[in-house]
């Protein structure tokens, strides 16, 4: 039956590009199957995202964490024992969306992880709501685990099994739930969402100008002979870094100087926007402006100006303009490395979460994974080889993407089972 109601709770529009990238793509595929489909999507900018998409059948609902906490939970819990009475109590408009959904599809990047105790219960208070009115969980493609902290193994019991389907987003995830008790039959690897992810696939329109003339850019500096490569930081990795002792700018910026005599030219972008914000939660433009300052001060103006910074908001579409022309990718940003890898862009990551290592695995990169952590050197090691290597690279992704395609796809083949049949 065509025109179900899809809830969406773990995407966004502005802020993460990432939960955009997986949001985008899940309303394109299933509208594949599912034309006149509904989307009920709980994000955490539910006013910006609307200024940025205008559809009818998209409504963009708070999936902030108090929301989610507060109103969710205790309109569900206090409509649940009416509802094994097959009574409909009256609820809040975005509890009632939740409630009138045939599905809610969790996106949520990584659930279910040790050592994230704030978000471990939002990840609790972002599924328990709708198990509470009988709303079919699915967990699309994600990293969990591991589950060796007591509360979180205990909470990941508990409500893991209650999902309808679990989708894991690559072997390490997949390993770790399949420990867990009482899945069976329930638990399926599949390769990210956004692998799938389409330039027509973006329903916003954001600085499009700004980014196709940086295309432009590379592509020109390309033809006389350059080689370009694109650097996507992370304000997460930045406030870890820091937090912790490590100097992350200057990480970078030893990349930039062990090809200073080369003919190498750099881009800075960010794969989480929120230009006019100063929170850095899921807003990588403060991470660059901080790096192009210490970059300022530690360069020359001729190497510092071999470097090109993109400080504004850029929605999925943009971001991959940009990786897509570029002869290499160093990522911190998972969602910037699925982009590199399905453009087939030799990607290396600085991270910090084995959901880097298992996603690069389906290709043979894993090598290229290394933790913020990592000393200098070990990290200049790895760029060298990676800069040496990137035509072998190249040639090893585009033998690899399309089995990681198919992996992808086949969470809406099941979506398109369960819905029309």
């Amino acid at each position: 039956m065509a025109g179900r109601q899809y809830a969406v709770m773990g995407g966004s529009v502005w802020g993460n590009r990432g939960a955009e990238a997986m949001l985008m793509t899940v309303i394109a595929e299933i509208r594949k199957f599912d034309p006149d489909a509904l989307f009920n999507v709980f994000t955490i900018y539910p006013k910006k995202d609307r200024t940025l998409v205008k559809d009818e059948n998209i409504r963009f609902l708070s999936g902030a964490p108090l929301a989610v906490a507060i109103n969710h939970l205790a309109w569900s819990l206090l409509a649940a024992p009416f509802r094994l009475l097959g009574i409909k109590i009256p609820l809040p408009k975005s509890v009632r969306a939740l409630r009138g959904s045939d599905f809610l599809l969790d996106i949520g990047g990584i659930t279910f992880s040790d050592g994230r105790a704030l978000q471990l219960l939002y990840n609790v208070f972002t599924i328990w709501p709708a198990m509470l009115l009988g709303v079919p969980v699915i967990k699309l493609s994600q990293a969990l685990g591991p589950f060796q902290t007591n509360l979180n193994r205990k909470l990941a019991t508990h409500f893991l099994p209650r999902c309808e389907h679990i989708f894991t987003r690559g072997y390490l995830s997949n390993g770790f739930v399949q420990g867990l008790p009482k899945l069976e039959g329930k638990v399926e690897q599949a390769a990210d969402i956004a692998f799938l992810f389409e330039p027509e696939y973006s329903l916003s329109q954001e600085n499009e100008e700004k980014a196709a003339n940086m295309r432009a850019k590379i592509i020109e500096w390309k033809r006389a002979g350059e080689r370009v490569i694109s650097i996507v930081p992370s304000s997460l990795v930045l406030k870890r870094s820091l937090k912790q002792g490590f100097d992350y700018p200057g990480k970078l910026l030893n990349l930039c100087l062990d090809t200073r005599d080369k003919a190498f030219r750099y881009v800075f972008l960010p794969n989480g926007t929120r230009e006019g914000s100063e929170k850095t939660m899921n807003n990588d433009i403060i991470a660059i402006n901080l790096i192009r300052d210490k970059f300022r001060d530690e360069l020359s103006s001729e190497v510092f100006e071999r470097i090109e910074w993109v400080d504004y908001d850029i929605n999925t579409r943009g971001v991959r303009e940009i990786i897509g022309a570029s002869d290499g990718l160093v990522a911190s940003r998972f969602h910037a490395m699925v982009a590199g890898l399905s453009l087939c862009v030799p990607t290396m990551v600085i991270g910090w979460s084995h959901k880097y290592r298992e996603t690069l695995a389906d290709f043979g990169m894993e090598t290229y994974a290394i933790d913020y952590k990592n000393t200098d050197l070990n990290l200049l090691k790895a760029y060298r080889t990676f800069i040496d290597n990137l035509e072998t690279t190249r040639a090893q992704l585009q033998s690899r993407i399309d089995t990681v395609k198919t992996s992808s796809a086949s969470q809406f083949e099941y979506l398109r089972r369960i819905s029309i049949g």
